[in-house]
Formats: C-alpha cells, structure tokens, sequence
C-alpha cells in the first residue's frame, strides 16, 4: 500500500485503461462461440489502417475512415458486462452506449462457415482480414481496433513457397504427382516430405497442419496464395485433364459440414468463388456491404448446370474424405535436437537451434542442407510479436523437443497442451527459461526478455524446423468409418429403388 500511495492518480487510471480493454476483449471473444456463433467481431469505430505496412499504430482519422458494419443481419449489438471496470475504457459514445456496468456496442460479426471478402483493389480487403487476424490477441487502448476481436484458434494460412515440410498428409488436396523417368515409386500424398515446397504443396501443408492443430477457423488472402491451389476454372479443367491439386475452393464447404472448421476468404480475381459461401462481404472505397443476396444471384447466373468432378460431386463443393485428414505426428526421437540452444539470426524472421561445440548437431549432422536446425517465420502472418515473440517460438521448439524425448508416446497436440500447461503453472516464459538455462543467458544479452507465443505459432515453428522428422501416430479405429460406409450404401440402394419404382410406374402409365 505504501508503494501504491507513490503512484499518482494518472499512472493508476492509465494502468486501469490497459487493464480494462484487455477484460473487455476476453469477454466479448468468449461470446464469439456461443451466443453469436462468430469467428470475429469487428466493431464500429474502429481504425483498421495503420501508419504504414512496417507500423502498428492507427492511420490518423482522417484520411481513415472509421468502420462502419452494413445494416444487414450480419450486423449484431452486442453487451458486454464490465462491472467497476467500465469507467475505464476510453468508448466512442457515437458508437457505443454504457447502461450501468454494460457496454453496449455494434458492429459486424463474421458468422461460423464460409466467407468471402470481395472488393476491387486497394479498396480495404486485406486490412479488414488483417484485422481479423489480429484479434485473436488482445490490443492496447489507442491501438483502434481493440475492440474488435477473432476467436483465439483462428490460423491464417497461405503460401510459402521453399517450406520445409515432413510426414504430412495433403492427399486432399495434392495426390498422382508426376515422377521423374526411370523412377517406379509412386510419391505417396499422405506423408508428404519435401524440403523446398511449392507454393501450392506449401499452402496445402500449412491447411493440414492448422487442421492438425485444431483451428476453428482459416484466414486466407488471394493476394499471398498459390494461385492453382486457391481455384481452377473450367476452361482449365477442360484443356488440363490430368490435373494433381484439388483446389480449396473446392474444399471449402466439405471443411466446414465435415469438420466445423470455418474458412475467411479475400477474393478479388475469381468469381468461382462465389458458388460456395455462406455469406459475403464487399468493400467498396473502404466502405462495407453485405452483398451475400447479389453473390448468390451471380453464382444462380454464371453457374448453372454444374459438371460433376472425377465423379466426386458437383464442382465447388466436394464432400470432405475421411483419407485427407491430418496425420496425427510426433517428433523421433533419435534426432540431435535435444539440449539445443536458440539463437535469432540476422535479417529477422528466423531462428535457429544450434548445439555445443562438439554436439552431435556441431558434428556435420546433415551435409545436405546448409540451413540444418534454422526455422524460417518470416510469412507466418500472426507472429506479431516481433524477435521478443521470435524467440520465444523457438524456445518453446526447445522445450517440446525435451519433453517429446522423455514423453516419446504424446503426439504433437498433447505436447502443446503440456506445453500450455507449463506456461500456466510456472509463470510463462520467465518459467521456461529457468529449464533453458543457457538461453536465458542468451535473452538478456540480445533481447532482455521474450514473448509467449501461441500454441499454433509454435507449432509452425516445429514443422518448419530443418532437419525435423515426425512419426506418425497410428488412428485408432472406432468404427465411424465402417458406419459411414454401410450408410452410403443405404442411401444408394434406396436412391436405386427410387429409379426402379419411376421407372415401373413410367411403364405401367
């Protein structure tokens, strides 16, 4: 108390702010998944612009424009309880109302399933997805878009091409690969290994592996996608027959009946994808509509009498296959990794795990790659932490590796849950490093502290890791697929008989 009375009034009020905002923003995203059924809410008022593409502070308004939702269903009011909190958070009162200890705020909700954000160029369709994409973390007061958030397991995904990948399944959407002459062995889909990716492969990758992760939602923006996995129009698939990727468009809606798993699409080139959404938004001079009536209307128009797709389903909607889901992995454990030291490495975006002098991993562990131990995040777009949030991935990376060797039964997922686990209990990253002694030697030298990341961040950061090999773990049977089989069977025997039955009753007439 005695400290606290040293503190002037302004220093606790501004404190209250941070704090306040932060509250607000954990109790509206946990509204998100219950009552507005939401991937992200973006509420009116906010500035969505920043300063510059290297800035994170708020474009000044004006020129910004403050968001304003479309008076259509997908805009939504929403109440938010904050108690003696209220007073502090710095609300725009023509936006907003105060009703005792509730904040009353609207603002635009993207709903569960798919949605399209459409718009010319430069008319705001990445800065909104952006936004999106920021929301899974809580923003400061100032920042503009702090009370607009995104549910916490929202992965954008996208290319990257030259991704290290291994043990993945992208059968879904990558499969009859071309081998080179000479060479008999088929490459098999399902444990993709590479180490320079496509921008097609690598994007399917980063798919598997953030459904692998348990994402509820998908963030994608046509501007940093590989064009081939993100559509194939019929003209292509009429002069190109023999065709190896399965574009996401056509996977899309399979994603969310079979697995719930939403997907957030900025679309400005390809209006194919107008056939599958759910709901659609537009952008027009940074101004919002729900244009989800004139899409359908489009679709009806230009897509009439779809063809169906290698006998699979009508184009645009494929059924998801039970063979396309994720390989669930784990680290092996005879890789040199263990008792590594990270270290961040010039030009930003990479980290490395490095051994001591004389280790194993010193020793010319693999003479055919260069980049052996580095983990390149420079297009993981919801690392926003800079080198502080850098490092703490590729402790994090250390940490699990140490912990898979004693654990060498827990797949990828149960590694991140133990990992959250010790985050909570000993403290966050302070914790951490009292395990990694020698890089908390090698923290305060260069950065003075280091930022939790999330457990999909990190994940990112093991996958991309070079030289990484993962097991798989093998499904167990619970006999979904067997039922699933015999109700397919059912349903065509009873399609089969509804043909005879019109057809005896055509004979009879």
């Amino acid at each position: 108390m005695e400290i606290l009375g040293q503190v002037s009034d302004h220093a606790i009020n501004g404190v209250l702010q941070y704090v306040a905002t932060a509250v607000f923003q954990e109790r509206l995203r946990g509204q998100l998944s219950t009552t507005l059924e939401a991937v992200a809410f973006v509420a009116d008022g906010s500035i969505l612009p920043r300063r510059s593409g290297a800035s994170s502070m708020p474009m000044a308004s004006p020129p910004a424009l403050p968001f304003k939702a479309p008076e259509s269903r997908m805009k939504k009011q929403v109440a938010v309880n904050m108690g003696m909190l209220c007073e502090y958070l710095q609300l725009d009162e023509s936006v907003s109302s105060v009703d005792d200890t509730t904040v009353h705020l609207a603002g635009l909700v993207i709903p569960h399933g798919v949605t399209l954000i459409v718009g010319g160029g430069y008319h705001g369709k990445s800065t909104l997805l952006r936004c999106i994409a920021s929301g899974v973390y809580d923003k400061i007061p100032g920042d503009g878009r702090e009370f607009s958030v995104t549910v916490r397991d929202a992965v954008a995904v996208r290319a990257e091409d030259g991704r290290y990948v291994n043990n993945c399944n992208v059968s879904a959407f990558i499969s009859n690969l071309p081998t080179p002459p000479g060479v008999d062995k088929t490459i098999d889909t399902s444990k993709f290994c590479t180490r320079e990716a496509s921008g097609s492969t690598s994007q399917a990758s980063n798919v598997s592996e953030a459904m692998e992760m348990g994402a509820s939602a998908m963030l994608v923006d046509e501007d940093v996608s590989a064009a081939n996995f993100m559509a194939r129009d019929g003209r292509m698939r009429s002069l190109v027959m023999d065709e190896s990727i399965t574009p996401l468009l056509y996977r899309v809606n399979g994603i969310y009946d079979s697995l719930g798993i939403s997907t957030v699409v900025v679309v400005g080139g390809v209006g194919d994808w107008l056939d599958v959404p759910h709901q659609v938004v537009k952008l027009d001079k940074y101004l919002v509509y729900d244009a989800t009536a004139k899409a359908q209307s489009v679709s009806r128009q230009f897509s009439h009498g779809h063809v169906q797709y290698a006998g699979r389903g009508v184009v645009h909607r494929l059924n998801w296959d039970k063979k396309g889901m994720p390989n669930q992995r784990k680290p092996v454990t005879d890789h040199p990794f263990h008792n590594a030291r990270v270290s961040l490495m010039d030009g930003g975006g990479r980290v490395c795990l490095t051994g001591e002098e004389g280790s194993e991993m010193s020793v010319d562990y693999d003479n055919d790659d260069e980049d052996f131990g580095v983990i390149d995040m420079t297009r993981c777009e919801q690392l926003f932490g800079r080198s502080e949030q850098l490092y703490g991935a590729g402790l994090c990376v250390a940490w699990i590796i140490g912990h898979s060797k004693s654990h060498p039964g827990l797949g990828l997922r149960a590694l991140l849950d133990a990992l959250d686990s010790e985050l909570d209990r000993s403290g966050g990253m302070k914790g951490l490093l009292a395990s990694l002694p020698e890089s908390k030697e090698d923290v305060l030298e260069s950065l003075g502290y280091a930022s939790r990341p999330r457990r999909y961040e990190v994940a990112m950061a093991l996958t991309r890791m070079r030289g990484i090999c993962f097991d798989e773990i093998p499904n167990v049977d619970d006999g979904s697929e067997e039922e699933a089989a015999r109700k397919a069977e059912e349903r065509k025997a009873a399609l089969a008989e509804l043909w005879a039955n019109r057809r005896k009753k055509a004979r009879e007439g």
